[in-house]
């Protein structure tokens, strides 16, 4: 791993900082605290930022613990040997781990600063080509200080995030004064505002559903938005483009042209990258998101999209919307609003991505044509993946288990639970949290 541009982002799935937790608040017989090892996977992504990818995590075993009543815990160079074989044989990084249990931001004690540097540069020397480090938790924080290659000096993570349902996230930028503009949603906690100031938000299609998103984050206050689309704007757009002008369809206005110009009506400062081309092209741009919201037309482009953002360990959040019509039945609107979220089921868990469904699209493909739209559907959709995201980023709700998937029926004006859920296994079988990262080509 070369030397990028100091920008460090730390993802854990939940079930490892629960796992990480649940193992660290155990009592020993002699040691104040407990010592643990998370190994990682790392790659240098869009602007030379470094995403560090947690993949495991091992507890060190109670008898590698050394009766010292100076120090909380001290450990026996077995188990660092151990936690550096691992290492080894995973191809990975490796931090050293304890917990400061209280509420709020953790930091290292004098013992810790004197003594882990040089546990994390055995680490180094192992993989000297992965991010190795120090991580610290509390009940709601952490700290973390990372050894890459190419840098003399231990960095920060810019971002640390615990990806689950609710999401978990700390930045290491400080908080600024909130505008009033603001006041009306303080209900959804103190800290709200300072995540959607930071967190990066993907928007995949800016067509009917995408450009409802795009507003709606915008007067949330969410600054830092990529969004994918290679198309321009056409007359059969203007029915559900929000933000297009008449004029647009002379001038051939790229889609995410009309997106920046909307937001930044409303957010001037609003960081936004447009990417005018499909996201596989582009895919480092796609894994530097902390969530991705899709209104992709295909359900192939929906399992590509959903893959990708598992690997990297992103919140995925799908909408969609058809018309169907039988003989001379009334036609039927229907849609579908689904958060997948790393470690919890997929699409496919749920039933909504099938081999048929794939089947069928890839026999029809070239000859689907283009699919009734209209713009209140898209709107309702919208609305309820943006209003999924905002319980997910800041758990306002405070409901641990609010739906992953819900249907809409736009012929009642309805929005409900899928009766899939009900049969729906909570662990993925399609996604271990074990497989992520850059994929691995094994050599046969």
């Amino acid at each position: 791993m070369k030397k990028g541009n100091n920008t460090i982002c730390l993802r854990i799935p939940q079930a490892l900082h629960q796992k990480m937790l649940g193992d660290l608040r155990r009592t020993h017989s002699f040691a104040y605290e407990r010592v643990g090892f998370l190994h990682t996977t790392s790659k240098i992504i869009a602007n030379g930022t470094v995403l560090i990818i947690a993949t495991d995590y091992v507890p060190v075993e109670d008898d590698h613990y050394i009766e010292d009543k100076y120090v909380g815990a001290k450990i026996s160079s077995g188990a660092i040997r151990a936690a550096m074989q691992r290492s080894l044989e995973k191809k990975g990084g490796c931090f050293h781990v304890h917990l400061h249990d209280h509420c709020g931001k953790p930091y290292p004690s004098r013992t810790d600063k004197s003594s882990l540097p040089g546990v994390v540069e055995s680490f180094a020397n192992i993989a000297p080509f992965q991010a190795n480090g120090i991580l610290i938790l509390s009940k709601d924080s952490f700290y973390a200080s990372v050894k890459i290659a190419g840098e003399k000096k231990y960095l920060h993570p810019k971002s640390i995030s615990i990806v689950g349902k609710p999401m978990l996230m700390s930045f290491s930028v400080e908080k600024k004064l909130e505008s009033k503009v603001y006041d009306r949603q303080s209900f959804l906690g103190e800290s709200s505002q300072f995540l959607f100031e930071n967190i990066k938000v993907g928007i995949i299609g800016y067509g009917g559903g995408g450009s409802h998103l795009g507003q709606q984050l915008a007067h949330l206050g969410v600054k830092n938005i990529i969004i994918f689309d290679d198309d321009i704007v056409e007359d059969t757009n203007l029915n559900r483009l929000v933000g297009a002008w008449f004029s647009d369809i002379k001038k051939a206005t790229l889609k995410t042209s009309v997106a920046k110009r909307i937001i930044r009506k409303v957010i001037p400062t609003a960081n936004i990258i447009a990417v005018n081309c499909r996201w596989q092209n582009q895919p480092e741009l796609l894994q530097i998101c902390d969530v991705v919201l899709g209104g992709v037309d295909t359900y192939s482009e929906r399992q590509q999209l959903e893959a990708e953002c598992r690997r990297y360990l992103i919140s995925y959040i799908d909408i969609g919307m058809d018309v169907h019509q039988i003989d001379e039945e009334p036609p039927s609107i229907s849609g579908q609003v689904i958060l997948s979220v790393p470690g919890s089921p997929c699409m496919s868990c749920f039933g909504f991505l099938t081999d048929r469904k794939l089947a069928l699209e890839a026999a029809k493909y070239g000859k689907v044509g283009g699919r009734p739209q209209v713009v209140w559907p898209n709107g309702v959709l919208a609305s309820t993946a943006v209003g999924m995201f905002v319980n997910l980023v800041t758990n306002w709700a405070q409901e641990k288990d609010f739906p992953s998937y819900l249907a809409y029926n736009g012929n009642l004006g309805t929005v409900e639970e899928h009766i899939r859920l009900k049969y729906t296994d909570k662990v993925c079988l399609h996604f271990p949290l074990d497989q992520v990262g850059p994929p691995v080509f094994v050599k046969l």
